[in-house]
């Protein structure tokens, strides 16, 4: 069963997301404004317990989190093991250190993950969007396996 503190953060992404998708100089969050020098990042390349450690840091800022990983993550590390749901769709997870991890939940239920045998002990990498954390386990969704 998911913390509350999981689905509290959740929600906040997603209320932010919705309610910050304008920016007061004219641009979207996806987009910068006109005559803006600022450009969309790319996806955060991070290892899965740097990714971690990194969103989970002590003291980090929540709006300052969600603009740094709007773009997606890239995250690689070795999977501690696969959960298959009676759909037959799967959840990767990764080792994060220090007891934690990363799940991997994909765009097509896992079934590219499901075609090539990934397994405990596999290194992968996927891109993604971040889910929330709730402080043991970092939720990674709209995963695509690299």
């Amino acid at each position: 069963m998911r913390s509350l503190s999981s689905l509290t953060f959740v929600a906040l992404i997603s209320i932010t997301a919705a309610c910050g998708s304008k920016k007061k100089d004219g641009g979207s969050a996806d987009k910068p404004a006109e005559g803006s020098t600022d450009q969309p990042a790319g996806p955060v390349t991070l290892a899965a317990p740097a990714l971690f450690d990194d969103f989970n840091a002590p003291g980090k800022d929540g709006m300052a989190l969600l603009d740094k990983y709007r773009p997606g993550v890239v995250t690689s590390g070795a999977v501690t093991n696969t959960i298959t749901e009676m759909d037959n769709s799967m959840t990767v997870w990764l080792d994060a250190g220090n007891g934690h991890h990363v799940s991997l939940g994909f765009k097509d239920n896992g079934a590219a993950a499901s075609k090539k045998g990934v397994k405990a002990g596999d290194q992968v990498s996927a891109q993604c969007s971040v889910g929330g954390s709730d402080g043991k386990m970092m939720m990674l969704i709209d995963c695509d396996l690299k």
